[in-house]
């Protein structure tokens, strides 16, 4: 017989997978900060963050402040990300590639950065030879 979930269940796979994903990145966080910064400095970063002083960090773990850290990281990022207007991320959308352009026989193809082909003003002002100031 198939498992039956409750109601209050966590949610769909893709829930529960981007969950997981979150767990994985906190916990390399948690490894990456507790390897590279002594207990003071994550103390300082911690204060640095909002943490207070009644909490008495001084007695707590090197493990437990930098979980503090992460934390202070992650409600930081939400604030940043919640007053963005919401984009697709760059990662999920292909990159965007220029259009192909068909040239003028009269265009010197010629494309430097920052600039364009004639194409642009033959299009706006008609080509060379018809002209007047070329």
């Amino acid at each position: 017989m198939p498992e039956q979930r409750d109601a209050g269940d966590a949610g769909t796979d893709d829930e529960r997978e981007a969950e997981a994903a979150r767990g994985r990145a906190r916990m390399q966080r948690l490894a990456e900060l507790t390897r590279k910064h002594t207990k003071a400095e994550l103390q300082r970063m911690a204060y640095a963050g909002g943490l207070v002083r009644h909490n008495s960090p001084e007695q707590w773990r090197k493990d437990e402040i930098a979980s503090a850290v992460i934390d202070q990281e992650l409600r930081a990022a939400a604030r940043a990300g919640a007053e963005q207007p919401s984009t697709p991320s760059a990662s999920a959308a292909p990159p965007k590639r220029p259009p192909v352009r068909h040239h003028h026989d009269e265009c010197d193809k010629t494309v430097y950065g920052g600039g364009a082909c004639t194409c642009n003003l033959i299009e706006q002002y008609g080509p060379p030879s018809e002209r007047d100031d070329y």
